[in-house]
């Protein structure tokens, strides 16, 4: 009955140093968090629509351009790298929580000493093994703490794993984009090739009647050796792109496929509707917000660490084993080697190390919550400023497509008077100009409203959610 009495007594003492543990900083939850800074709606109209931003780079409707970024998502260097950071600190996690439990080791020795004095002379030859465990309780909850800590760092690798996976896809999606674009600049520097190139054959064949001038001619030839300089830096462009892509990839850029590449295709048209997604909803879906969340959650743990420093550590060690010895051949004797000890250590004088400690883990934590604030401010700028590029995109490839209509039907006119003599060649080479302008001005636009839309996508955080991360790394 006594032996009972004093486990009960022993088990409540435990319980009541438990209750004493320390517990990280408060601090609130990231709904909450985002519920204080998010709008109820988007400032800046645009059409919704119910497209989904998860696997946005199929809603473009270029299979090149899908095969491209799930061929860069699966093998690419750097998130190859990302997934052993997040390995990495799950190991970390692993480690932290083997501090928890008790420590179990095996040990084995064996000895032979000469004995000079007391005479007579001879050896001692020892030999035993045995076992020794330890435990440090982590009665004020500082280990527990490190673990929380390690966990939100890994909680932390993995969002900016989906944060590397976001970027890239969208600089792959943009990449492809701008590869369009350079070969429709081929393109229409081809088309406009062949127009100044009939033109100075006309000027020419009326100079040969005495119809045209010397002048005219120059003027012409002037015009095409322009157009013609521009070709080299444009085929440089499609090359760079092909590279970068490659690389995007993890291959070499010799090693990119040219068949997908190689031939002219015009720029994917992106949906003309922004993703029915509220502010909150597209705050707690960026992975940068999750990252940068995760890294509060890390400091308000450390907190509590900094703070369980002040508090004694308990440590328990344990042994057991046989011994065996023999002395100037005498028979051997076993001992039964057993020992048990309990230390504690508590901080009595240290100069102030651990209030200092504990200030800057308490510093680092609200520099931390202000990093998350400012991440989810400037989310939310970029997602208003691209849909407001979506919807001027929309309208500004409309009007610049009636603009080169114009210009093309102005150029045939031109063309046609020239050859009646009723009108003069600066027509034609005005003429000539504005169309080429227009039609570089509507690739340009096709090109800056697909980016416009990739933009947003990933400002929208789309393509991946919470914990798809840690499906990547297991895979």
């Amino acid at each position: 009955m006594k032996r009972m009495i004093m486990t009960w007594a022993a088990s409540a003492a435990w319980l009541a140093l438990a209750g004493c543990a320390v517990q990280p900083a408060t601090h609130a939850d990231l709904p909450q968090t985002v519920a204080t800074i998010a709008p109820a709606a988007w400032s800046v109209d645009a059409p919704q629509d119910s497209v989904s931003a998860d696997a946005w780079w199929t809603q473009f409707g270029d299979p090149v351009m899908h095969q491209l970024v799930e061929t860069v998502l699966t093998g690419n260097l750097d998130v190859q790298a990302a997934m052993e950071r997040v390995k990495q600190a799950q190991d970390l996690v692993t480690q932290d929580r083997a501090a928890l439990v008790p420590q179990l080791n095996a040990n084995a020795g064996a000895s032979s000493t000469r004995q000079n004095t007391p005479p007579p002379l001879g050896y001692v030859r020892q030999a035993g093994f045995g076992v020794a465990a330890s435990w440090t309780p982590d009665v004020f909850g500082g280990e527990r703490l490190a673990v929380l800590a390690s966990q939100a760092q890994v909680s932390g690798r993995e969002a900016a794993l989906n944060e590397l996976r976001l970027a890239l896809a969208a600089n792959t999606a943009a990449a492809y984009i701008d590869l369009r674009w350079a070969q429709a600049q081929l393109q229409i520097l081809g088309d406009n090739e062949a127009i100044r190139s009939r033109a100075l054959k006309l000027t020419q064949e009326r100079l040969h009647y005495g119809l045209s001038t010397q002048l005219d001619v120059a003027r012409a030839q002037n015009q095409l050796e322009d157009l013609q300089a521009q070709i080299p830096r444009m085929q440089s462009a499609v090359q760079h792109q092909r590279s970068l892509i490659a690389v995007y990839s993890g291959r070499t850029p010799e090693s990119v496929d040219t068949l997908l590449l190689g031939d002219a295709r015009e720029i994917p048209v992106p949906a003309q509707s922004a993703p029915q997604v509220l502010p909150s909803e597209a705050l707690l879906h960026r992975p940068d917000v999750r990252t940068a969340y995760a890294l509060v959650e890390q400091r308000a743990a450390e907190v509590g660490v900094s703070k369980a420093q002040r508090y004694p550590q308990f440590r328990i060690n344990l042994a057991d084993g046989l011994l065996a010895s023999s002395y100037l051949g005498l028979p051997t004797l076993t001992d039964n080697l057993f020992s048990a000890a309990l230390n504690a250590t508590s901080p009595i004088f240290n100069a102030g190390r651990i209030t200092a400690n504990i200030d800057a883990s308490e510093s680092r934590m609200r520099e931390s919550q202000l990093g998350l604030q400012q991440t989810m401010l400037q989310a939310l700028k970029e997602v208003e400023d691209n849909r407001s590029d979506l919807v001027s995109g929309a309208v500004q490839v409309q009007r610049l497509g009636a603009a080169l209509d114009a210009s093309n039907h102005a150029l045939r006119l031109s063309t046609e008077l020239y050859k009646g003599g009723a009108s003069s060649f600066l027509d034609v080479l005005a003429a000539q100009e504005a169309y080429l302008r227009d039609a570089e001005s509507l690739n340009q636009a096709r090109r800056e409203h697909a980016l416009a839309a990739i933009a947003l996508y990933r400002s929208l955080g789309g393509g991946w959610g919470e914990g798809e991360a840690v499906a990547a790394v297991d895979r």
